[in-house]
């Protein structure tokens, strides 16, 4: 999983290398940048779906950044991923926390969480969590 995110964000900063590149009128956000990602984790998952955004309203409408699933069940639930920029250590801790609390537990068993950290000097990291019980992508 760790490798797929790592060519994903790579193909996002080769396919737009301005992607940083606003001006004093406009200002990069993190949906953006998921938008951006998520497009290229989907070419890495062709046989999933890959949203950004969306409410769970059972869920006190949490949004996760991107997930990668099949739409209409519970039962290939892959990867959740939450996006941050120039994330602090605090963030990206409470992000990890929010995966394990939320996406990993029943009926959602997500399968593997992520946090991304894209920074606007071109450096990036990954964190790969797991959930402690795997449940197979069928």
């Amino acid at each position: 999983m760790e490798k797929q995110l790592h060519l994903a964000i790579e193909a996002l900063f080769r396919n737009q290398p301005d992607i940083f590149g606003f001006t004093d009128q406009t200002h990069q956000t993190e949906w953006n940048l998921a938008h951006h990602l998520a497009n290229e984790i989907q070419s890495l998952f062709p046989d999933l779906q890959c949203d950004v955004e969306l409410i769970k309203p059972n869920y006190e409408n949490r949004r996760p950044d991107i997930i990668v699933h099949r739409r209409g069940s519970q039962d290939h639930n892959l990867l959740v991923v939450e996006v941050k920029l120039d994330g602090t250590d605090d963030a990206l801790q409470h992000d990890a926390e929010k995966i394990a609390q939320y996406w990993f537990q029943p009926p959602l068993r997500y399968e593997y969480g992520a946090i991304v950290d894209l920074r606007r000097d071109g450096r990036y990291s990954v964190r790969i969590l797991r959930a402690a019980v795997s449940f197979p992508v069928k």
